[in-house]
């Protein structure tokens, strides 16, 4: 009993820690867009939000006249470029092994698949193209409609589906009441979506492996047993899947 406690009270300060840690980045969000309007007056920039696309040493830089460029506009676009070419790029394995400069192999998605180090697990995992296993973080069976989103203005509307996404943060808690279901890709028993769907009793599997976000499609219906970390596709009918048949066809 004494065990479970400390544990209680280790968890629930972690998790005090990092709601401290939340309002923090708040208030350097407000400080660091003052700086970005600052930048726009100047006519550095094109909007205040460009600042987000400048590292804190180049800012440094900036306001202590040492910058290699003072171009700071160019700087953006090069950013804006990266981000866009991120977005449209898979996300790398959860474990690889690199030699060399580690920055050359993510250009090469197909390089980093190979030395995927949980690859042969993930296989045994999905052997049934139906089923996908990942950690049982609170029980709970639902079936139903899931809603596949990768940021979290895809969520709007959502009622009662099965929310499915790459991974979360604390602002997604709001979202958490109106789903039915949470299914995550990434993530353990500790990550913050977590703790949390486990104080709202809301069925969660975390740690999907066989590729959460590929296989599911907003739409699609599938039946979670939480206790048991498994998904089960039951109509592969969600969007897209309308296109492949005609395309088959």
């Amino acid at each position: 009993e004494r065990c479970s406690f400390v544990l209680f009270l280790a968890v629930k300060h972690r998790e005090n820690l990092r709601f401290a840690r939340t309002k923090l980045w708040g208030i350097l969000r407000s400080l660091f867009r003052a700086i970005g309007v600052n930048l726009k007056k100047l006519g550095m920039t094109d909007s205040r939000d460009d600042v987000f696309y400048l590292t804190l040493d180049e800012l440094y830089a900036f306001a202590e006249g040492r910058s290699v460029t003072n171009n700071l506009r160019r700087l953006v676009e090069i950013r804006r470029d990266e981000i866009d070419d991120y977005r449209k790029t898979l996300p790398p394995p959860e474990r690889f092994m690199t030699r060399g400069a580690a920055g050359c192999y993510m250009l090469f998605p197909a390089i980093l698949d190979d030395i995927d180090l949980l690859k042969e697990h993930e296989a045994k995992a999905s052997s049934d193209p139906n089923v996908l296993f990942g950690t049982a973080c609170c029980p709970g069976v639902v079936q139903g409609k899931v809603r596949v989103v990768n940021r979290i203005d895809e969520t709007r509307g959502m009622n009662g589906e099965i929310l499915v996404t790459a991974r979360t943060d604390p602002g997604w808690v709001p979202i958490y009441p109106v789903c039915s279901g949470l299914l995550i890709e990434r993530g353990s028993l500790l990550s913050h979506s977590a703790v949390v769907a486990r104080e709202l009793g809301l069925p969660t599997v975390v740690g999907v492996s066989g590729g959460l976000m590929k296989r599911l499609k907003t739409g699609m219906t599938v039946h979670v047993d939480a206790g048991k970390g498994k998904i089960t596709i039951i109509r592969d009918d969600g969007e897209g899947s309308d296109k492949e048949k005609t395309t088959e066809e």
